[in-house]
């Protein structure tokens, strides 16, 4: 399934992998956009939404921090297309509507998520919402930028945070020591980093686990 999934051969999965091989791949590149998958139940459908996020977590957390493997895989090496552009942004109107009703975390994620956002140092929590605004925006996920809709870039450090957030959003594979370069130049140490990242990849994962946790719940 990974071979066939990587090179863009879903058509050689069963059925079953087939349907979550496309559901996966909406859910990451356009999840505004994704509706019921074909000869999926809502409990699969929810599995793959959990899987599906926290990859969306890891894979930017990898992407901005330059993390290689360092152990053998039997995995396919893969290869992203540098070159790619990300789906374009619909309009505002156009955002679906998932409201905090389909926003409930497990205990853990929710630890996790109250640090992340809610932590003063080493960046402060207006920052933290300002990364994570762009991040939502990022993702057409109207109900968290609505939520956080004051949270905008008011000075030169804020602008660069909020760039920062919207290329790690929006185009992950392009990512590169410039980018981090660009944070420790507005005055960013080194933990500052490892938290500016974690904000954007974790609203990243919460945005797709929203949309489609109100995708089962409303089908």
């Amino acid at each position: 399934m990974p071979v066939a999934v990587l090179a863009g051969h879903d058509e050689r999965l069963p059925e079953r992998g087939a349907a979550l091989a496309r559901y996966a791949a909406v859910l990451t590149a356009q999840p505004w956009s994704v509706s019921p998958a074909h000869g999926l139940d809502g409990t699969a459908v929810r599995a793959a939404t959990g899987v599906v996020a926290m990859f969306n977590y890891l894979t930017r957390v990898a992407d901005a921090s330059g993390i290689e493997l360092d152990y053998a895989s039997p995995l396919p090496v893969f290869r992203p297309d540098r070159d790619s552009q990300p789906a374009p942004r619909p309009d505002r109107e156009s955002w679906p509507v998932i409201g905090a009703e389909h926003r409930t975390l497990t205990q853990p994620w929710q630890q996790w998520h109250d640090y992340v956002f809610d932590s003063d140092d080493p960046l402060t929590r207006r920052e933290r919402r300002l990364l994570a605004n762009a991040a939502a925006q990022e993702c057409c996920d109207c109900w968290r930028a609505d939520e956080l809709a004051e949270y905008t870039p008011s000075d030169d450090r804020e602008t660069a945070l909020d760039a920062f957030a919207r290329k790690l959003s929006r185009r992950p594979w392009h990512m590169g020591p410039a980018d981090l370069q660009a944070l420790r130049d507005i005055g960013c140490a080194e933990p500052a980093l490892l938290h500016a990242i974690s904000v954007v990849a974790l609203q990243n994962a919460e945005s797709r686990l929203a949309m489609g946790h109100g995708l089962t719940t409303s089908s």
